[in-house]
């Protein structure tokens, strides 16, 4: 099938239609900062996929493939997170507490809680969070 795709300046899918696309509204989206191209895909054009380099096919974005050591430390205790590409920023309960410049992170638990951990990065998945419990001394 057919798609005429409307994406932004990092390749990201704004939007997309097997339907009829005119000049007048490629020149609206093209206001908006948006780019056009026409692709036959056997993938519905979705926030799953972005357009390659070059304009020509859709990838589909890559998963999050990260180990926690632990998700249930005490305090005091290091937690590992491998397997999370450099690049990637890192929130703890929805705000930004950085960008890796590594593969690993390594977090040391300070304070008992709950703590949701995000990642974000160009062209991946969107990362649903890692839950971790910190336990009190002597839980």
């Amino acid at each position: 099938m057919i798609y005429n795709i409307f994406y932004d300046n990092n390749k990201n899918i704004v939007w997309s239609t097997t339907g009829l696309i005119n000049d007048a509204i490629k020149s609206a989206q093209a206001d908006l900062g948006n780019s056009h191209v026409a692709l036959e895909s056997e993938n519905i054009p979705d926030g799953n996929f972005y357009v390659n380099s070059d304009a020509t096919a859709l990838v589909e974005k890559s998963i999050f493939n990260c180990v926690f050591s632990t998700t249930n430390p005490a305090i005091d205790e290091v937690i590992n997170v491998t397997g999370v590409p450099a690049g990637t920023e890192v929130f703890k309960d929805g705000e930004s507490v950085g960008t890796m410049t590594d593969t690993t992170l390594t977090l040391t638990t300070q304070e008992p809680g709950q703590y949701i951990i995000k990642f974000k990065k160009l062209h991946y998945k969107q990362h649903s969070g890692t839950t971790i419990t910190v336990k009190r001394y002597g839980q």
